[in-house]
């Protein structure tokens, strides 16, 4: 992880509330693990919780993190700040839906990466319960012409 701490802001394009990840706990150009509580105000949520396909964009969005990273530190702030067309190659959720207030912990890691494609694989966490298994294919959008 970097000396001094980087605003998720710096490596998502996401802004509430659309931006579901609350703190990253670590993170390379590899892989990441960020935090989140479930809120009223994520799509798809409702008084009486979160729909578990939000897993999904967790996973997205923590994927994003390190791979923003590897953006940032090769081209700096004022680099491309391209986001990234994601895909779900494979997914296995084992909830149906997560109460506001839990808190998940997402890890990702890059299990292939090739000039702008990646294949990351996902895992959500509540507690000790993984609760999704998520394979992702990234690309990232093309450059400005």
């Amino acid at each position: 992880m970097p000396e001094r701490p980087i605003p998720i802001e710096a490596l998502l394009p996401h802004r509430a509330p659309m931006l579901l990840i609350g703190n990253i706990v670590s993170f390379d150009e590899r892989q990441a693990v960020t935090r989140s509580v479930v809120k009223d105000h994520w799509p798809l949520t409702t008084h009486e919780g979160a729909n578990a396909l939000v897993l999904l964009e967790l996973v997205a969005q923590t994927a994003g993190v390190n791979n923003g990273f590897k953006l940032l530190h090769n081209e700096g702030h004022k680099g491309d700040q391209r986001g990234w067309i994601v895909g779900i190659k494979k997914s296995r959720l084992f909830v149906g839906s997560i109460a506001l207030g839990e808190e998940i912990e997402v890890e990702s890691v890059n299990s292939y990466e090739y000039d702008n494609f990646r294949e990351v694989e996902g895992v959500a966490r509540i507690g000790d319960k993984i609760v999704a298994q998520v394979t992702l294919q990234l690309i990232q959008a093309a450059q400005k012409i």
